[in-house]
């Protein structure tokens, strides 16, 4: 009995530790989102450094703005999950398992929002030319050293 009651103890502990990563690392994002004005602000900064013609910032705007509406679901769908997912580990007693579903659902949020950007930046990468795909590239590889994979466990959103 009292191997199984420290077995769950471990388990929850585990699950609460794992949790409190995901809010502080949230919380960080949170603001970070509102520093940067959001997805598409970001994106098209760095856009901006490719010497877009006319005709390019046009169809830039064109995709984006098709897109706009399943960003903002996506965005709504993550902010309201992670609410929920605050009240639940909130309180004395959390139920772990409603802490985990909370947390998984909150998890498929942020795979759906990266799959859509994805997606995006691979519509805009076809109106581009070799040269500004490859200084895309370029500037990816320079964020990512700056900044390191920033999946899951580094901050939401990204």
């Amino acid at each position: 009995m009292k191997r199984v009651t420290v077995r769950n103890f471990a388990g929850a502990m585990a699950l609460l530790f794992t949790l409190g990563v995901a809010v502080a690392s949230a919380q960080d994002a949170r603001h970070e989102h509102g520093k940067r004005g959001g997805f598409g602000f970001g994106m098209m900064h760095g856009l901006s450094r490719l010497d877009l013609t006319e005709s390019q910032k046009a169809d830039v705007q064109k995709i984006m703005d098709s897109r706009k509406a399943t960003l903002e679901s996506l965005h709504g769908r993550m902010q309201t999950d992670w609410e929920a997912l605050r009240q639940v580990s909130e309180g004395s007693n959390p139920n772990a398992s409603a802490v985990g579903t909370a947390f998984l659902k909150l998890r498929a949020d942020r795979e759906a929002m990266r799959a859509e950007r994805e997606s995006t930046m691979q519509e805009i990468r076809s109106i581009l030319t070799t040269e500004q795909k490859e200084k895309l590239d370029t500037m990816k590889q320079e964020r990512q050293e700056r900044f390191g994979h920033r999946g899951m466990q580094g901050a939401p959103g990204r």
